[in-house]
């Protein structure tokens, strides 16, 4: 452990004071001296950005500027923290998921490509895997949900209830808002597309945000007229974990339901049934 000094120059008490000292790993306390600042970033950032970022969310930004699109693990062998491959794919999503967080925010400035599932700045990435549809049905499935539980959040329904609903931790209702940020699921456009379709071609995320009385108004319609009698039969454990959900890219290919259609199908009501009660509180 290393002593830190918490302020070099404190006011009302002395620089070398139990008070202003605290003890820190080897680690941190070289991160804590060395953390990256608004200058160190290869794009620009708002006050505002800066409210939801944090110091290693710059130097991920430098490192895909410098070294271009990379996989989770390597992005983490390279920061200054020691920090798991799990917490910098958290943050990774954040940085997608930015400009659906700030509002003064309209550009994306990370993305993720979908075939090779490394994350890259928007221009260096080809194949974005934002508002894409997985073919793969336990991504699909936790793509739906995501966007379920980020919609519920955002107009105001407790954040405990969800909890309550899926039986999942505080820290992942957070995790999944962060997620459904990133990928911005198309849940309208998957809804009418009625067998897990690709998104339209050409479509752009804008296009594809719903109306709410349009398609959406339908999805939320029958968020709500599920029968509450299959409640019982919901599976918490349906998801697929977040450490193994992304653990590889997602194949790029047409999304169908394949030959157990009906399986996922049911799954994927199931999903659904479970957020009615989300849907009630509002």
């Amino acid at each position: 452990m290393h002593v830190h000094h918490i302020e070099r120059d404190p006011v009302e008490v002395a620089e070398n004071g139990l008070e202003n000292l605290t003890t820190l790993c080897r680690s941190c306390h070289s991160w804590i001296h060395q953390q990256s600042t608004r200058a160190d970033a290869p794009v620009t950032l708002t006050e505002a950005d800066l409210s939801v970022l944090l110091p290693q969310d710059i130097e991920i930004l430098r490192y895909l500027a410098d070294e271009g699109p990379a996989q989770t693990g390597k992005i983490a062998d390279s920061l200054t923290a020691e920090l798991s491959p799990t917490t910098v794919r958290e943050r990774l999503a954040v940085l997608m998921g930015l400009d659906n967080q700030v509002e003064t925010r309209d550009r994306q400035i990370v993305d993720q490509d979908v075939q090779t599932g490394a994350w890259g700045l928007a221009g260096q990435i080809e194949h974005s895997a934002r508002g894409h549809i997985p073919s793969d049905p336990q991504a699909l499935i936790q793509r739906v949900e995501d966007e379920q539980v980020r919609r519920a959040l955002e107009r105001g329904c407790d954040r405990q209830t969800v909890m309550d609903v899926l039986d999942i931790s505080r820290r992942s209702t957070f995790h999944k808002q962060k997620r459904a940020r990133a990928y911005d699921f198309p849940l309208a456009a998957f809804r009418r597309s009625g067998d897990g379709g690709q998104h339209p071609a050409g479509s752009t995320a804008g296009e594809r945000e719903s109306d709410p009385s349009g398609a959406d108004a339908d999805g939320q319609q029958q968020l709500d007229t599920v029968d509450d009698e299959t409640e019982d039969a919901r599976q918490p454990d349906h998801v697929v974990s977040e450490e193994s959900s992304e653990q590889g890219p997602v194949e790029d290919g047409e999304a169908t339901l394949g030959e157990d259609g009906t399986e996922l199908r049911e799954q994927l009501e199931t999903a659904i049934t479970a957020l009615q009660r989300v849907s009630a509180e509002l």
